[in-house]
């Protein structure tokens, strides 16, 4: 007769967390106490729950003698609660117990596969939830693994983490079984067996409940870290969003960058950069790893790559793109640095790799100029730009309909549209006029990634002087300029350039610019000037 204050609390568990869903479930059976009791418990509640039991037992081959009667053992006590089973063992001894514990877990996620289970059910308890605390605690983890061992987690749930190991033995011997015992686990020379055969019972001589505070504590831990993952989960949902990009220019290529300025600073967005992280790359970051990505994600100057397990993370000023092996990063434009974190340090180094040119032998691209007549817009990588057929008021909006076909205007004067090309950017490139401003100058001043800025067209005369760097900066204007006009693909936006986001009035009165966003008039029906 299985006691019923056992069944209670599994059942209440159970119920409170949603662990056990009709339908096959896997039990992990050692043969051990805690497992034996599981199964039994299960099997108890089987027709209440709608529960199909698989009993998975795995060989770790560390026990030879012993492996042959453990799963004999385990075989009998399926058969005796109606449940089928599935056995397997390593193909050699593991090294470790975490590589023990990796085998383990691989099979069981098998055989769930095999037979359709939506979850796999372990028979930790209490007590192994205060040893696994303090095991934690020893190991200076954070609020995370004061947490511990949550009733349900990535498929694995334990619907005996309220009983006490003196729970378990009662349920056993109420079944009359002997469960097998593992003479490893009276070892000294194992972590946790110090803590259950040492630490504990001196903590009990200052507290006889400590493994209940204990599991009280992980509680405590469980729920503020869960409510600190959806605050950062919000946060960085926030982020990538962009909602304060500050006038960047993006693309679709930075499509889920991470906008470091809504990001901020502090516990939470370090947090929150963490499990990007883990969800782009699936990796776990230690505390040095997390540390050098907080501190690049503090840096703002400049377009620097770091190196962490998983993949790489990209910085261009203030938004941050994770990279994974494969996942088709394209190189910067410039040479930017890349940070190494080696030990408990960082290393910057600069890059030797020259600029990539994508789009070589397309027609835009950096070797390629497309000529710019007047009358007849031409197409540049997406980009469309046209040089008005008239001279007029080359200072004034567009009007009607031209402002939303047309909404990068500027200006040039009319000795210079002969030979008019539009490029990429080149070495030493400079503004026509006086100043003769570089247009490395411009796009850096402008924050423009290191990535997208052979993407930015410039309109050049026959003397290879730049006369407008399209939607940044421009020529001083004249009397009699004819107008430039230009429209930026879909899946290039220029954040403070296109009617509706923020205009970049600093920028372009600090180049003299007259590039600015066309504003509509009501007029209509009047073709472009």
């Amino acid at each position: 007769m299985i006691p019923k204050g056992a069944l209670r609390a599994v059942r209440e568990l159970a119920t409170t967390h949603a662990l056990l869903v009709p339908g096959p479930l896997v039990v992990a059976v050692s043969g051990g106490t805690d497992s034996s009791a599981l199964l039994l418990l299960l099997a108890a509640l089987r027709d209440e729950l709608g529960l199909v039991l698989q009993v998975a037992h795995f060989d770790h081959r560390t026990r030879p003698r012993a492996a042959a009667a453990d799963a004999a053992y385990v075989a009998d006590l399926a058969a005796r609660c109606g449940a089928t089973i599935r056995v397997a063992r390593a193909d050699a001894a593991p090294a470790s117990e975490d590589q023990a514990r990796r085998l383990r877990y691989a099979f069981l996620r098998r055989v769930a596969a095999s037979c359709g289970a939506t979850a796999i059910a372990t028979g930790h308890t209490r007590d192994d939830q205060a040893e696994t605390v303090l095991l934690h605690l020893a190991r200076g983890s954070g609020l995370a693994g004061l947490a511990a061992m949550r009733p349900s987690r990535e498929g694995i749930v334990r619907p005996l983490l309220t009983l006490a190991r003196a729970d378990t033995l009662a349920v056993c011997a109420a079944a009359g079984i002997t469960p097998r015992e593992d003479p490893t686990n009276r070892s000294l020379a194992f972590a946790r067996n110090r803590v259950r055969r040492r630490v504990l019972p001196e903590l009990a001589a200052i507290n006889p409940r400590i493994a209940e505070a204990l599991a009280r504590l992980a509680d405590a831990a469980a729920a503020d870290e869960d409510e600190l993952e959806r605050a950062a989960a919000r946060l960085l949902e926030t982020a990538r969003e962009g909602g304060g990009d500050g006038g960047r220019l993006r693309s679709s290529r930075a499509e889920g960058a991470i906008d470091l300025d809504v990001l901020g600073g502090g516990a939470l967005a370090e947090r929150a950069l963490a499990e990007a992280w883990r969800a782009a790359t699936g990796r776990v970051l230690a505390a040095r790893h997390r540390d050098a990505l907080a501190a690049e994600s503090a840096r703002r100057a400049g377009t620097a790559r770091l190196d962490l397990p998983g993949g790489r993370a990209v910085r261009e000023y203030g938004l941050l793109r994770i990279v994974v092996p494969g996942g088709g990063e394209e190189p910067p434009g410039d040479r930017a640095p890349r940070v190494v974190v080696r030990g408990s340090g960082e290393v910057r180094e600069r890059l030797g790799a020259p600029p990539i040119d994508r789009h070589a032998g397309e027609p835009g691209a950096v070797g390629t100029p497309v000529a710019l007549g007047a009358g007849a817009p031409v197409e540049w990588r997406g980009w469309r730009i046209l040089l008005a057929p008239r001279a007029g008021r080359a200072e004034g909006p567009a009007r009607g309909g031209e402002a939303s076909e047309w909404p990068l205007v500027s200006s040039v004067h009319p000795t210079a549209v002969p030979g008019l090309v539009v490029r990429a950017r080149r070495p030493g490139d400079r503004l026509a006029g006086t100043v003769r401003t570089k247009v490395q100058d411009v796009l850096t001043d402008a924050k423009v990634p290191a990535r997208l800025r052979d993407a930015v067209p410039l309109v050049v005369d026959a003397d290879g002087a730049v006369r407008w760097v399209v939607g940044f900066a421009a020529a001083a204007p004249g009397p009699g300029d004819r107008r430039l006009l230009a429209r930026p693909p879909a899946s290039f936006g220029l954040p403070g350039i296109i009617p509706g986001r923020p205009a970049l009035h600093g920028l372009a009165s600090s180049y003299g610019s007259r590039a600015r966003p066309a504003r509509p008039r009501e007029e209509s029906g009047h073709e472009p000037r």
